[in-house]
């Protein structure tokens, strides 16, 4: 029987779900979308044209529109696995002057849409204690959510620090300044941490395979794993979904 999963993540994941071959059906896919903004209100402030990719078109709308548990709702009783990885929580986040929050993401800076926005707005980087406040709280109502529809043991968190360096053994160069950066890396450990205390499955990229691929189709970039780091992360998808499988 084929397994269906949604992803809320990142290229991480959905690479990775590539890997899988038959069997599996991907029935969503979240991205750039940040705990903290999911689990805001909806903004209506950042209202503007449509970007040039049908993809990043999406993810800034669904973003904008906080609608990741929608989005879960109306597909919680198909999910054979939910997969998610915290890989945009790097981004952090910004304050509208409407008291929402929204993924400081490139889809965002590329639409020019902030530009438009009238009133006080403050970006808020990760691995501060602002951010963490926001973080925790919202993981937590996010996490309840999924234990609420049943999703519980339907869950698998990846902990995928970025890479340092590609398959050919050079250095990756730096996606915003952020991959290099050793505190973010050990704050979304304490990240997952924190989801693992409230009874979640997360697995963590052994260090030997937190290697970019120098030959990935979009390019060589942090997030971009070589195949072995894929072929680990599948192996993990795999399992846990014949383990929510046999519940």
């Amino acid at each position: 029987m084929t397994k269906k999963v949604m992803i809320y993540g990142s290229c991480v994941s959905r690479d990775a779900f590539e890997e899988l071959g038959t069997g599996y059906t991907l029935l969503g896919y979240v991205a750039r979308q940040s705990v903290i903004s999911a689990l805001s209100r909806p903004t209506d402030l950042l209202d503007g044209e449509a970007l040039g990719s049908a993809f990043q078109n999406r993810s800034l709308t669904g973003d904008l529109k906080s609608n990741l548990l929608p989005t879960l709702r109306r597909f919680a009783e198909q999910i054979d696995l939910f997969v998610v990885d915290l890989t945009d929580e790097r981004l952090g986040v910004i304050r509208l002057p409407d008291g929402s929050y929204v993924t400081r993401s490139a889809e965002l800076a590329t639409s020019g849409r902030l530009g438009n926005v009238r009133g006080t707005r403050r970006n808020i980087d990760a691995a501060t204690e602002e951010h963490w406040n926001l973080w925790e709280s919202a993981a937590t109502r996010l996490f309840g959510a999924l234990t609420t529809m049943g999703l519980r043991d339907k869950t698998l968190v990846l902990n995928t620090p970025w890479a340092d360096v590609t398959d050919a053994g050079q250095p990756v160069d730096s996606f915003r300044g952020l991959n290099q950066d050793a505190e973010l890396t050990s704050y979304l450990a304490e990240c997952c941490a924190h989801i693992r205390s409230l009874g979640y499955n997360v697995a963590s990229l052994p260090e030997g395979l937190r290697v970019a691929h120098s030959e990935h189709k979009w390019g060589p970039a942090p997030y971009h794993f070589a195949p072995d780091a894929n072929a680990w992360i599948a192996k993990q998808i795999r399992s846990a979904a014949q383990e929510s499988a046999s519940l």
